[in-house]
């Protein structure tokens, strides 16, 4: 099995990068480093060595230092490639996936899977929005995905990353966004039944239980029974929302009236506003009128003895 390093230096502002030189030294066998240099290019990357592997009919391992964004990344870019098999340290700053996914924690961990491996199917959620994207943890328009674009974009988020404490960034922009956001209508259709919403904060549709580092937005997904849940919060006042989302960590918010969750393979979203829509925290583009959703159990996770 041949080893493959894709590093982004700059998660978890700097964090992926120390993380890499601790376990460097000790990593002694052989492996080809790519490091990400802008945001895309780890898409790429394993874009070009899926295809290798599939030429050679050789298997390889993606081992992913970086956090959501890069793992995001590099699963659209090998998805229902069954030569190659995705390792993650995480080396982010929500680290969303490690939450729920195995991850390595030590090169030891890593060397015993190099040596005899072991992996898992596992579900992708994916998207229709200006084509196909594959989404590990989850999906969403609305107030959420305003609320990362705008902890994305600061210079804020950088600099509490350095100090350990980048998700101050995005409980700072979530209050901020709370008196600038329009609540939005929203019809939800899953297997020909019509859910009709009225004013929609967010929906987000889950292949996981977190979200946004740390929040149990959904606590009943599973990432391997071919099913999606979709999240709606509607029909509730700004500082309600600031409350709900208090409960959100602990998974409380589910009892709430104002929450509704529905389970299923395939929706389709419609909406009557334009709205951003991210995936794992990265913004695609904006939703004009709708999205579809459904599950793809076509990609391979390295697992832990």
């Amino acid at each position: 099995m041949q080893l493959h390093i894709i590093l982004n230096e700059h998660a978890g502002s700097g964090r992926g990068m120390k993380r890499w030189k601790s376990w460097q030294s000790l990593l002694e066998i052989p492996y080809i480093l790519h490091i990400t240099e802008y945001r895309g290019h780890g898409f790429q990357i394993a874009k070009q060595i899926a295809q290798e592997a599939e030429e050679q009919s050789r298997p390889a391992c993606i081992v992913i230092i970086g956090g959501d964004g890069t793992i995001h990344e590099v699963i659209n870019g090998v998805l229902a490639n069954e030569w190659v098999t995705i390792g993650v340290m995480a080396g982010g700053s929500g680290n969303d996936y490690a939450r729920t996914y195995d991850t390595f924690h030590s090169v030891e961990e890593l060397l015993q899977f190099i040596q005899q491996p072991t992996r898992k199917q596992q579900d992708c959620g994916m998207v229709t929005l200006q084509g196909q994207h594959a989404f590990m943890n989850n999906c969403g328009i609305g107030f959420d995905a305003a609320v990362a674009k705008a902890a994305n974009d600061s210079a804020l988020k950088r600099v509490l990353g350095k100090l350990g404490l980048g998700k101050l960034s995005y409980i700072y922009y979530l209050i901020k966004q709370l008196f600038v956001f329009k609540p939005f209508e929203l019809t939800v259709m899953k297997n020909g039944e019509q859910h009709v919403f009225h004013d929609v904060w967010f929906a987000t549709v889950c292949n996981q239980p977190y979200f946004g580092g740390g929040m149990k937005l959904s606590p009943s997904s599973k990432t391997d029974d071919q099913m999606l849940e979709v999240i709606v919060v509607h029909n509730l006042s700004a500082i309600k929302l600031l409350f709900l989302f208090m409960t959100i960590f602990p998974g409380m918010h589910v009892h709430l009236k104002e929450v509704t969750q529905l389970t299923g393979q395939k929706f389709q979203l419609t909406h009557n506003a334009e709205l951003l829509c991210h995936a794992d925290g990265e913004i695609l583009a904006k939703s004009k009128e709708g999205l579809t959703f459904y599950v793809n159990p076509l990609s391979w996770y390295a697992t832990k003895k």
